[in-house]
């Protein structure tokens, strides 16, 4: 099975390479007396980012739903109420469509046959 892939030792040889490189630049951490707290205080450093962030957003809702209910009230307030038509629906259409099609009549011009020579 070897002879059909050559590289097969080649491939595993680079990869324990690239392990014995990582193991020596990255070497494992002895755990001490002091290895829990700094533990500890690195993921308190983290929540405080993640606090500060979610202030902020609790914040921002909180502005956008005052502004939201500003305008709200602004746009209620200020809206007068339009009079109802006394006409029908139906005769408000029919007396726009009359006016429309006045649009496509144009005045006519008659000239007598005496005054074109």
């Amino acid at each position: 099975m070897d002879d059909q892939n050559p590289q097969v030792g080649s491939d595993e040889a680079r990869l324990d390479a690239l392990f014995m490189a990582y193991r020596e630049a990255c070497p494992d951490r002895e755990p001490g007396a002091d290895f829990m707290p700094q533990l500890w205080q690195k993921i308190e450093a983290r929540d405080r980012v993640s606090t500060v962030f979610g202030r902020l957003a609790r914040n921002l809702v909180t502005a956008a739903l005052a502004l939201s209910v500003l305008l709200g009230l602004a746009v209620s307030l200020s809206s007068h109420v339009a009079p109802l038509p006394s006409q029908s629906y139906v005769e408000v259409l029919a007396e726009d469509h009359a006016r429309q099609s006045l649009d496509y009549f144009e005045p006519a011009e008659i000239v007598p046959a005496a005054d074109q020579r």
